[in-house]
């Protein structure tokens, strides 16, 4: 006879993709998982399959509620530009130390699994990819709007902006000083201006 799944698998998956988000896949053991997840491995599992698998639902769930919440942030309201601001402001000035240590879910894969896993760096990159189409039609929709000036170009500056948020969550690792990471902020926006 069979057991019954005695716990709620949504909470296990968010709280495995915070462990591999502030350990990294490698130092993140499967006990560390199942301390973390409060299951016993028989239910990690069945549930989950190995751990790159659970790796990849992370992932997963890490694009859900962040990336999803991203595109709809950055293409409501009046202001585009006002709203690529308020995301650099919130996504880095307004996180205690730990979050700020803790980085990009994406951003830690790709740094930590080249040249040992590219599909899981590819997979990381992609969703990353959302991210710069979605600053990208913010872009465009600022420049429809005359908020952002007819010669600059929205392809451009959306690789420059999410080259920049990698970079940020790698200064972040090193620093929570928020007066360094503003300035380098306020650098990277100017580009906005006309």
């Amino acid at each position: 006879m069979s057991r019954t799944i005695e716990f709620n698998r949504d909470e296990a998956l968010l709280k495995a993709m915070m462990l591999f988000n502030e350990k990294g896949y490698a130092a993140c053991s499967v006990q560390n998982l199942l301390d973390t997840m409060g299951l016993n491995r028989g239910s990690l599992y069945a549930t989950f399959g190995d751990k790159r698998a659970l790796y990849i639902e992370a992932l997963d769930l890490y694009e859900q509620l962040f990336v999803n919440e991203l595109e709809k942030f950055l293409l409501a309201g009046e202001s585009p530009i006002q709203n690529i601001h308020s995301f650099f402001d919130i996504a880095f000035l307004g996180l205690v130390d730990e979050q700020l240590r803790a980085g990009c879910f994406f951003v830690n894969t790709i740094v930590e699994m080249t040249d040992i896993d590219q599909e899981l760096v590819e997979t990381a990159g992609l969703k990353l990819g959302r991210m710069e189409a979605a600053m990208e039609k913010t872009l465009r929709r600022a420049r429809e709007m005359g908020e952002l000036s007819a010669d600059k170009d929205p392809v451009a500056i959306s690789r420059f902006l999410a080259s920049t948020i990698k970079g940020l969550r790698i200064t972040c690792k090193e620093t929570q000083d928020k007066e360094h990471i503003a300035s380098i902020i306020n650098t990277a926006l100017s580009i906005l201006g006309s």
